[in-house]
């Protein structure tokens, strides 16, 4: 007769490890959620200054700070020319390394170069106060993985994984939406299904305990807080949601992709002039289109936007994204795909036709499909979207996210990572990825910027 399994005691070596794992990760995320909170007082100040000086101040989403704007115009016109210099100027502040290529160094135990945590997060707080609709996730997301990955170094007993709590504390900061962050700060280093309990757990305890200490400055409300109900009967429309999705995020990816190639005949400097010029021209002709953009897409879901002008502000996002992604703008790309396809949902909402399901429903669906597109994250997708707006909205998500999955070009943002990273002959779980790192990109040997910081 075989002998009953032996429980783990207070001997093995994984028990022992545990209890210290779970203290440090909730101790990361908790100082990672304060030094965001202070981040985010800094970045809101700075728009602030910027609003009041060039005469519009983008309205923020409903969860932090309302949708209260403020629109005058520059109080003299050539003021907007300012943006093209200080875009140029804010060009010397970034790094040429992105979250991922960041996360990558830090799972892998190398030093990325001298200073280029604090360059992303300068570079990227610098352009989004001056208008940019990059995402905050960028800089927020970094502050939290440099911590995590300076304390992964000065307390190597606990065995790593603090730079993932560190790092989805920024991100469920960012997005106020702790679950979804932290699958997302695994999802976005292994792209593919699977995922690495090591790196998980930490994330997991570091996303929840950080968002406690941001909320604690500036609540715990959903960003979007959407509640809208659906039933199986939508399952047919969130296909149609994800295949419209998949073909906008491509779109946006590939074209990216293809204008990059061209401005790389223009020094770096000089790219981020151009695209403070389209920020300019933008303010002074389309103000709507500035900034995070998630304010709008609120007000989209509700009767004040005639169907014609959401689809010019959402024709106007796509070309501003697809001028960021060519320039290699600072900032996470993560909230502007949730933009568009909050967006592109609110707008299906408007047709004719038997396509009669909620805005909010719909808004939150086409976010979630194009963030599991761009960000290959298919799981940190689903759950943002039920933190959102609540489970009942999941008939229409879940194939909406999957179908986008599938269908977006997955080596779109990998910044030099493979799919492959996650598909080792041991288990991720025991055996950290091995590869080697990904060749510099021609901006990381000047130390300059990619959208992704």
């Amino acid at each position: 007769m075989r002998p009953p399994p032996r429980l783990p005691t207070l001997l093995d070596e994984g028990v022992r490890q545990t209890g210290p794992l779970i203290l440090y990760s909730a101790f990361t995320g908790a100082l990672a959620g304060l030094l965001v909170a202070l981040l985010s007082l800094v970045l809101k100040a700075l728009s602030a200054f910027f609003g009041v000086l060039l005469g519009y101040l983008p309205p923020e989403a409903p969860g932090e700070g309302g949708l209260l704007q403020a629109f005058t115009g520059p109080p003299f016109w050539p003021l907007a020319l300012l943006l093209p210099l200080l875009f140029a100027l804010t060009s010397f502040l970034g790094t040429g390394q992105g979250l991922s290529a960041l996360l990558l160094s830090a799972r892998e135990g190398r030093l990325p170069k001298g200073g280029a945590h604090p360059r992303a997060v300068l570079g990227g707080v610098a352009q989004i106060a001056l208008y940019s609709p990059m995402g905050r996730e960028g800089p927020f997301g970094v502050l939290g993985l440099w911590l995590g990955s300076a304390l992964d170094r000065r307390f190597p007993r606990v065995g790593g994984g603090l730079a993932f709590a560190g790092l989805a504390a920024g991100l469920g900061a960012a997005f106020h939406a702790p679950v979804a962050g932290a699958l997302l700060a695994t999802e976005i280093l292994y792209r593919s299904l699977l995922l690495e309990a090591r790196a998980l757990t930490p994330a997991l305890i570091g996303a929840l305990s950080g968002f406690a200490v941001y909320g604690a400055f500036f609540g715990y409300t959903p960003l979007l807080p959407f509640r809208a109900e659906v039933d199986l009967a939508a399952i047919p429309w969130g296909g149609v949601v994800g295949l419209l999705a998949a073909a906008l995020a491509t779109l946006w990816l590939e074209g990216g992709r293809l204008l990059e190639g061209y401005l790389k005949r223009l020094a770096f400097p000089l790219r981020h002039a151009l695209w403070g010029l389209a920020l300019a021209l933008a303010l002074l002709l389309l103000p709507e289109a500035l900034g995070s953009g998630l304010g709008w897409v609120a007000v989209a879901t509700t009767p004040l936007l005639s169907a014609s002008a959401l689809l010019y502000l959402l024709l106007a996002k796509f070309l501003l994204l697809l001028l960021a992604q060519g320039v290699r703008a600072y900032g996470g790309p993560y909230t502007p795909a949730l933009v568009l396809g909050g967006l592109l949902g609110a707008l299906l909402a408007r047709l004719p036709g038997p396509l009669a399901l909620p805005p909010e429903a719909l808004a939150l669906a086409g976010g979630a499909a194009l963030l599991a597109g761009v960000a290959r994250a298919p799981f940190a997708a689903t759950l943002l979207a039920a933190e959102w707006g609540g489970y009942a909205t999941l008939p229409l998500v879940i194939p909406a996210v999957l179908l986008a999955y599938v269908l977006t070009p997955a080596h779109a943002l990998e910044e030099g990572l493979k799919e492959a990273l996650a598909m080792r002959e041991a288990t991720p779980s025991e055996t950290p990825p091995q590869t080697s790192p990904p060749p510099p990109v021609p901006e990381a040997d000047d130390g300059r910027g990619s959208p992704r910081g």
